[in-house]
Order: structure tokens, then sequence, then C-alpha cells
């Protein structure tokens, strides 16, 4: 519209300067880089914002606004003005060239001309004063504005230090982490070692037992005896087995509710994230709305400046018909005139129809002057046809006049053909400038013509050129949803492989535990074959030193139960303290619960106040869209007022243009014209390659962006393949494993019924083997306890790791989010300057993405690769445990034939055991010997466990100061946040302060035009109340000379 309006100001305008006319187009040029360079940052910037760089963005973009307008107005003055010079000058060429007549006639006209642009150039002077200080004033802000914005910048950089050293921290804790858990892995080993010389001895211990036992048959009254103690000792170990199953169920519920809460916490950040996605969708939605409000505003302003100039139109139409009812009125008062000297004679008649004659004509002529319309045209054309047939009539009577004359007397004859000559080339002369204004009005007629054409066919281009900007816009919109598109697709990838990862651990643990499972199969077939070359043994040892060893046996039973009772005192103590350690964890357990409830009440304070905030954003929108649209129309009225002040001028111009005959002028108009229109044609074209070019920029990052995210995702199948064949393997060996056990139970199942049938043999003989197995018996149960508590602090450990790496992850994904935003606000700040610096960033951080999750994955094939290994080892050592098994059946085949032999050999031998009871006190020493280095492996095992806790409380160190970490982070966070709340305070205040000085500037505005207006109605007074027709000198000259 502003191209339009200039060419239309030029057709108006016989004379100007062209340097306005550049600078008009320089800025329309420069406005509509800017308008498109807006909205390319705005399309390439929707998602990832927060709420204050939006609102700094918006002021800025407010501010690049009002330093165009203020440009644009500083032009249009200066546009002003040198159309006001170049009028003072056509006015002095034009009192040089004007004849003594018109000079006569002109003067008092241009005089009153003159004083009122004189008082329209001082108004514009002060319009022109108010603007250039409010250009001060909107730099100054600017720069303050600038000012805020680098503080911001300072404190995005401080907190990006902050969150890198953060993660730094993160990793290290990591590999303390994996470092603490080599050394448990390390432990493990050791205990296996340790547990296997534990068993070898144990099997030694139990091969005497079973000796003696076989020498013992006879003591019945000892037998009893230690039976009922056995069974004493066995309620104990009952009561003692309920406890602990109770602390297990226990420890189980509150495990339960610990994966309760873990599960609720999940839930509140999956709800966490959906209110995040929520807001994003509608930040979305209100930028897409903010730009439909813009374009209806542009749409607006220009129906209201259409209205403008179909008013402006209206007017000039309303002034001409008021002249025409002058002239006519004018016409009536010489109707009277004439009727009133119709009296006097006919040559007194003659000449005032004459001069009657002559205005109607210089009227017709003025009336001829506002060419613009093509009805008044025609309408003037008439009047002229009309006037000169009055003319000509009014010729021919004064040819016939002089007829009438002739009889007259010579003197007055010769009088009166001077005058009719006088008269005649009067006549004579209105006709040529008559014949010369209808050539002009011609002329002007083709003028509008080709100039309305012009208009047409730039309106055409200029819609072309709107569709195809609509276009455009349409590409980059559907081309960010893609982006957004996938990078969801990464993201839902992303959390596929941690669910995997999640898997692999889960596995990984399954594993050492069917390893566990294993061992403990292992060291029971390890028993029941020892047990079984124990009874061999008894069996070919001989009788007499059965005898010797039952004396020894008593001794030693007497010392045994005194040690059994010191080692159930022990177990008293070891469970006490056990049970203390799981009230101190249930004491943990409650604190943590306290920590979660308070978590979630932090969570719901930030939901409200991310709800107020909301509620503030929308109350601030609706503010500035109040204020934009107050602009709005404050602007439409100042373009109102410049119109009009244009259109004044271009009356004047008029005016002054109907004296002036020069047809060269004319020419250079048009090629000057010509000239220009190709000027701003090559521009266009010039911005068209530009904009071209920087379309293709864009789509070749594009391009490149899409190549990069589709080699991720082929990475990602690659990754997906050999994740489903290491678990297609996985599940191969768990059914291998599954096969084995079963095996093993059939093999155990058969094992059992052949003892059973071998024990039914031999009740008798081995009654005091079964009192001594139950012993072994008891003191594999406390090591069985002693496994089961040290699994139940492995999964303690396995637990509170699987905490820690969910804190982590939580750390991790807060410091995503963190840079996420610098990176977008870094985006923003350099998207002039360095666009291809940004793309380079992000390939880096992809590709360090990649290589991160290459390196976690390498570190899972070892891992699994030595789970083969170890799965593999079993294998084999379960195919020698079954060689072994088959060789031991056959073994017990040729034992259960000894024994039967063997029987009646006991029978003979049970009086010999008497004589050899000696024997037995001699092996009761080395029982004690046995028992003390017993007693010195459960120290040792003891110190391990001992060791154990300690590194439990080393990582509940490390997990506290993990959480007094968050904590620090998140009090950091929430003063950030406070931060910029005082800074959207402040900006409000500013925009308030903006707010009020426009509305003094428009009152002053007001001020200036309501004294515009007054001095405009003054003047129109003042010439209401001067004659309007003022007669010319030689008319009254005439009509004295005639009289």
């Amino acid at each position: 519209m502003r191209l339009t309006d200039v060419l239309l100001q030029d057709f108006v305008q016989p004379n100007y300067d062209c340097q306005g006319f550049s600078s008009g187009k320089k800025n329309s040029g420069r406005t509509s880089r800017q308008d498109f360079q807006r909205k390319c940052k705005s399309y390439s910037v929707s998602t990832t914002l927060d709420k204050p760089v939006k609102e700094n963005e918006q002021l800025q973009e407010k501010l690049d606004a009002l330093h165009e307008q203020n440009a644009s107005l500083t032009s249009q003055n200066h546009y002003l003005k040198n159309r006001v010079e170049t009028m003072n000058f056509e006015l002095m060429q034009s009192k040089t060239k004007a004849t003594l007549a018109t000079h006569l006639i002109s003067i008092p006209k241009l005089k009153e001309q003159i004083v009122n642009l004189e008082a329209e150039i001082s108004a514009q002077d002060k319009i022109l004063k108010d603007a250039e200080d409010r250009l001060d004033q909107n730099q100054k802000t600017a720069m303050e504005r600038e000012h805020v914005l680098e503080r911001y910048q300072k404190g995005y950089k401080i907190l990006k230090i902050e969150l890198i050293e953060q993660s730094k921290q993160g990793k290290r804790a990591q590999q303390q982490r994996n470092e603490a858990l080599l050394n448990v892995e390390e432990l493990t080993r050791a205990f296996t070692k340790y547990k296997a010389e534990v068993t070898e001895k144990l099997e030694k211990a139990k091969a005497e037992d079973v000796v003696l036992g076989e020498r013992l048959i006879n003591c019945e009254k000892e037998k009893e005896e230690l039976n009922e103690k056995c069974i004493s000792y066995r309620k104990d170990l009952d009561i003692l087995e309920e406890q602990l199953r109770q602390l297990k169920e226990e420890n189980h519920n509150t495990k339960q509710e610990i994966k309760a809460l873990e599960a609720k916490n999940t839930e509140m950040t999956s709800m966490l994230s959906q209110s995040d996605q929520k807001i994003i969708k509608l930040e979305s939605e209100l930028s897409e709305k903010e730009i439909v409000l813009k374009e209806k505003n542009a749409l607006k302003s220009e129906n209201e400046e259409l209205r403008a100039l179909t008013a402006e139109q209206q007017n000039h139409l309303k002034l001409c018909h008021q002249e025409i009812e002058d002239s006519r009125e004018e016409l009536n008062i010489l109707e009277t005139i004439i009727s009133q000297l119709s009296l006097s004679t006919p040559e007194e008649v003659d000449c005032p129809l004459l001069y009657n004659s002559i205005k109607l004509a210089m009227k017709e002529a003025e009336v001829q002057k506002p060419g613009a319309n093509l009805t008044t045209c025609t309408e003037a054309e008439h009047l002229s046809n009309s006037n000169e047939g009055q003319g000509n009539s009014r010729l021919c009577d004064l040819e016939t006049e002089p007829v009438k004359l002739i009889r007259n007397p010579g003197g007055k004859l010769a009088e009166i053909r001077r005058k009719c000559q006088q008269l005649e080339l009067i006549s004579k002369q209105f006709e040529k400038v008559r014949q010369k204004f209808q050539k002009e009005i011609e002329e002007l007629r083709t003028k509008l013509i080709k100039a309305e054409d012009e208009n047409s066919a730039l309106r055409t281009s200029m819609a072309q050129r709107t569709s195809q900007f609509q276009t455009i816009q349409e590409d980059l919109l559907k081309k960010a949803s893609k982006t957004n598109s996938l990078e969801r697709e990464i993201r839902k990838k992303s959390s596929q492989l941690s669910a995997l990862e999640k898997q692999l651990e889960e596995k990984t643990i399954a594993y050492s535990t069917a390893a566990e499972r294993n061992v403990e199969l292992e060291l029971e077939l390890m028993g029941k074959n020892r047990c079984i070359h124990e009874l061999e043994t008894t069996i070919s040892e001989e009788h007499e030193k059965i005898t010797s060893a039952f004396e020894d046996e008593k001794l030693f039973h007497l010392k045994q139960h005194k040690e059994m009772e010191k080692q159930i005192a022990l177990l008293q103590t070891q469970l006490e303290k056990k049970h203390q350690q799981v009230t101190e964890q249930e004491k943990i357990i409650s604190i943590l619960q306290q920590e979660v409830i308070h978590k979630q009440h932090h969570i719901e304070s930030l939901d409200g106040l991310l709800i107020g905030n909301r509620e503030e954003m929308e109350n601030q929108n609706i503010k500035k869209d109040q204020g934009l649209k107050m602009l709005e129309s404050q602007l439409t009225e100042e373009k109102i007022k410049v119109q009009q002040l244009e259109s004044a001028l271009n009356v004047c111009k008029e005016e002054v243009a109907l004296y002036l005959s020069q047809s060269q002028e004319n020419k250079e108009l048009f090629e000057n014209q010509l000239k220009e229109r190709s000027e701003e044609l090559h521009y266009l074209q010039k911005e068209i390659k530009i904009k071209g070019q920087t379309i293709q920029d864009m789509s070749e990052q594009n391009i490149l962006l899409q190549q990069t995210l589709h080699h991720q995702q082929q990475m990602l199948q690659q990754e997906t393949i050999r994740n489903g064949e290491l678990e297609d393997n996985q599940i191969k060996l768990e059914k291998q494993v599954s096969t084995l056990e079963k095996e093993l139970q059939k093999q155990k199942a058969c094992a059992e019924d052949e003892l059973r049938k071998v024990e039914e043999k031999l009740h008798l003989a081995a009654q005091e083997a079964d009192l001594n197995r139950q012993k072994v018996d008891g003191l594999n149960c406390t090591i069985r306890q002693m496994k089961l508590e040290m699994d139940q602090c492995k999964n303690e450990l396995t637990g509170m790791e699987k905490e820690v790496e969910q804190l982590k992850r939580d750390g991790a994904n807060k410091a995503l989010q963190i840079n996420q935003l610098d990176i977008t606000l870094e985006e923003l700040f350099k998207t002039n300057r360095k666009p291809h610096k940004k793309a380079l960033q992000k390939i880096a951080e992809l590709e360090s993405t990649l290589q991160n999750v290459c390196g976690e994955l390498k570190i899972t094939l070892t891992q699994l690769q030595e789970l083969q290994n170890a799965l593999q080892n079993a294998q084999s050592s379960l195919e020698e445990k079954n060689i072994a098994i088959m060789d031991l059946t056959t073994e017990l085949r040729y034992c259960k034939d000894e024994i039967e032999d063997k029987k009646q050999e006991l029978l003979d031998m049970d009086q010999a055991l008497k004589e050899r009871n000696w024997e037995l006190k001699q092996r009761v020493a080395q029982i004690a010997q046995l028992d003390m280095t017993v007693r010195e492996h459960k120290g040792e095992m003891e110190q391990q466990i001992i060791q154990l806790q300690c590194n439990l409380e080393k990582s509940e160190l490390e997990i506290k100061e993990c959480n007094k970490q968050i904590e620090s982070l998140e009090k950091k966070l929430q003063h950030s946040k406070d931060e910029l709340r005082e800074k959207e305070f402040e900006l409000l205040q500013r925009d308030q302060e903006i707010n009020q000085l426009k509305k003094k500037i428009m009152k002053k505005t007001n001020i200036a035009f309501a004294e515009i207006s007054s001095v405009k109605d003054d003047s129109k007074l003042e010439l209401n109340t001067k004659p309007r027709w003022p007669l010319p000198l030689w008319l009254c000259c005439i009509y004295v000379f005639v009289f």
C-alpha cells in the first residue's frame, strides 16, 4: 500500500525531489526484509523457549517497530520539506513569468495560500520536534533493555558453567560406584574361595564323625540324652527361623512399599512431562493466534486508509459542487444587474453582456481544474460547449449592432468600432486559452488511464507475491512440524534403549542368582559324595578303632555340647544386632518416605506457581494486545492527518499548475517516473533473489539434518537387532539351565530313594551318625542363614544402587533440559549472526551423544560375553558332576552288598567297643583342634561381613551427598526463577512508563491538531468575509469608458 500511495502522490505532483521517494522506497524494502526475517525466526524457534525470553523478543520487536515508524515519519517529514521548497521555487518562477493581469488577479490568493502554507509548515516543524523527542526516548529505552539482555546472557553463561561442573561431579560419582562394584565382585570371589576351603574342612570333619559314629553303636543312654537336647535345640532353632521369616516378610513388605512409592514418583514425573508438553502446545497456539491478529490488524489499517481516501475524494467533490453553486449565484446576480441596466441604452447593455460572457468562460475554466474524476470532466465539457454557443450568439448580436449604429453620427460609430475590435481581440484570446485548457485536460485523462493500468498491474503483482510468501510460510511450518516429530521419535527410542538397559541389568542379576544356586547345589552334591566316602571308610576300618573311639567320643560330646551352647549365645547376640540393623533400616525408609512426601508437596507448589504464572502471562498478553490496538489506532489517525495535509498541498499545487504552460516539465516528469519504476523493479528483483538464496540455504540445512537423523535411526535399528539377538541367546541359556536343574532334581530324587532304602537297612547302625549329621546340619543351617543374610545385603545394595541410578538419571534429565534451554537461548541470540555455527554445534552434540551410546553398548556387550563365559564354565562343571554322580551310583550298589555282609560283623563287635573307649579320647583332641579351625574361619567371615557393612555405610553417605547436591540445584533453580520474576516485574513497570509517555505524546499531538484545525477555521472565515470574485481592473476601466 505504501508503494501505491507514493505513486499517486507522484502523479499529482508536477515537480518533486527524487531523494524523498528513494528514502521511502528504502524504508519500505527494509521493513519488508525485517518482517520476513522475523517470521522466519518465529517459525524456526517454535518450541523450546521460556516465557521471559519470548517476552524479551516481543519487546525487541516492538522497539524495532517503533524505530521503523520513527524512521518512516522522519522520511515523510523530509519529503514534505522538499515539497515545500519545490513549491516555493515554482511560485518564484510563476511570479517572473506571469503577466500583469494574471499577477493582479493571483497576488491576494497567493498571499493567503502562502500564509496557510507557512502555518502548516510551522505545525509540521512542531510535529517533527515531537517525533525527534520520541526517537531520543525510544533510543534510551532500547539501550537500557540491551543492557538488561546482556546481564541475562551473563547469568545464563554462569548457570551453564555450574551445570557442566555438576555433570563432571556426577561422572566422578559414577566412576567411584563402578570401582565399588568391582571391589564387591572381588570380595565375592574371595568369599567363594573361603567357602570352598571351609567345605573341604567340613568334609574332613564329617568323615571323621562318620568313622566315630559307626564305632559308637552301643551308647544308647547317651544317645537318648543327646536326642532330648537336640530336640530342645531344634525347637529353639524353629523359633529363631520363624522370627527370621517374620523379619524377611517385613523386609519384603517394606520393599514393596518402596516400589509403590517409586511407581508413584514415575507417575508424577510423567504427569509433569505431559503438563510441559501441554504448555508448549498452548504457547505455539498463542504465537499462531498473534500472527493471525497481526494480519487482521494490517487488513484493518488498509481498509481504514481506503476509507480515508474515499472520504477525501467526497470532500473534494463537495468543494467542486459548492464552487459551481457559487458561480450560479453570481450568474443570477449578474442577470439582475443586466435587468436593472436594461432601462439604459442598448450600447450600455451590450458591454455588461460581453463582460458576463467572459466572466462565465473564466469560471468554467476554473471549474474544469479538478480533472481527477471523469464525470466532472464531462460535465465541464458540456458547460463549455453551451457557453461557447452563448458567446457566439452574443458575438452575432454585436456584429448586428454596428448596422444599427451606422445610422448614428460618425464620432460615435468610430468609438463603437474601436470597442468592438478590442472585444473581438479579447474573445479570440479567451478562445485560445480555452483550447489550451482542453488539450491539457485530454493529456490528464491519458495520464489517469495509464496510472490506473499501472496500479492494477502492481496490485496483481503484489497479490502474487503475497500468495508466494504464504506458500513459503506453509512450507516452513510443515518442515518445523517434521523436525518436532523427528525429535519425539528420538526421545522415544532413547527411552526404549534405557528400558533395554534396565532389562539387561535385571537379567544379569538373575544370572548371578542362578550361578549362586548352582554353587549351592554343587556343595550339596559334594557333601553327599563325601558322606558316601565316609561310609565306605567307616566300614573298611578295623573293629579295634571303634572301641577306642567310643570312649573318646563321650568326652568329645561333652565338649561339643558346651561349644554348641556358646555358639547359640553368639547367634542370639548376632540376631539382636540384626534386629537393631532392621530397625535402623526401617527408620531410614521412613525418612525416605517423608522426603518423598516433601518432594510431592514441593511439586504441587510448583504446579500452583506455574498456573499463577500462566494467568499472569495471559493478562499481560491481553494488556499488550490492547496497547498495540491503541498504537495502531493512533498511527491510523496520524496517517489520516498526514494524508489530509498532503491533499491540501496537492490542491495548492493544482491551483499553481494552472498558471504554468510548460510541456517540457511534463516530459521530464514522465521520464523520471519511468526511471524510478525501473529502479523499483530492479530492487524488487534483487530482494526476490536474496530471499530465494536464504530459502535455499534453509532447505540445505534441513536436508543435512534429515540425513543425520536417518543415520541415527539406522544405528538405533542395528542396536535393537543386536539386543534382540542377545535376548534370544539369554533365553536359550535359561532354558538349558532349567533343563539341567530338572535333571539334577530327578537324579536327586533317585539318590534319595536309594538312600532311604539304605537307611532302613542301617537304622540301628546309623542313629549316632544321624545325631552327628543333625549337628552338622545345624551348622549348615547357620551357614545358610549367613548366606541368606549376605544375599539380602546384596539385594539391598542393588536396590540402593538402582535408587542412586534413578536419582542420577533425574539429575541428568534436569541437566539436559537446562542445556536445551541454554542452547535455545544461544540460538535465539545468534540467529542473525551465526546460523551455520548452530548447525555445527547441533551436529557435534548429536555425535557426542552417539559416542556415549556406543560406549555404553560396548560395555554391555563385554558384560554379556563375561556372563556367557560363566555359563559355559557352569555347564562344563555340571557335566563333570553328572559323570561323578554316575560313578557314585555304581559305587553305592557295591556298598549295599558290602553293608549286608558286614551287619553280622557289627553285632560281634559291640562287645569290643567298650574296650576301646580310650581310643576315642585321642580322637576328641583332634576334634577340638577342628573346632578351633572352624572358629577361626567364622571370625574371618565376620570380619568380611563388617567390611561389607562399612561399604554399605560409605554408599549411603555417597547417596546423601548426591541428595544434598540435588537440593542445592533445586535451590539455585528457585533463585533463578525468583530473579526472572523480578525482571519480569521491572519490564512491566517499564511498559507502564512507556504507555504513560505515549499517552502524553498523544495528548500533545491532539492539542497540536486542534490548534491547526482552529487556524484553518479562522482562515476559512477570513476568506468568507472577503469578496470572492473581485473584478479585474481592466474590466472596470472598460465599464467606466463606456459610461
